[in-house]
């Protein structure tokens, strides 16, 4: 299966442990669970802030350890 690529400005649904592509620039990422990113899809860093005030990412992948979320990505 193709990984999704997440897009600036629309509210997406992602599922837990699956991998999503980022935009390729910088963005504002807000979601509602705690959120990974990654630069290669195997080594994950927690992005801190991203469920309470938003937090820049400049990353090629993301995902949801913790269960079934909602997020926004902004320019």
């Amino acid at each position: 299966m193709p990984t999704e690529l997440l897009t600036i400005g629309p509210v997406h649904n992602i599922i837990q442990n699956v991998v999503y592509a980022m935009p390729t620039r910088k963005v504002r990422v807000h979601s509602l669970a705690v959120v990974e990113i990654s630069v290669d899809s195997i080594a994950w860093d927690v992005l801190t802030n991203s469920e309470t005030i938003g937090a820049e990412a400049a990353s090629a992948f993301i995902r949801c350890p913790g269960g079934n979320t909602t997020l926004v990505l902004k320019a």
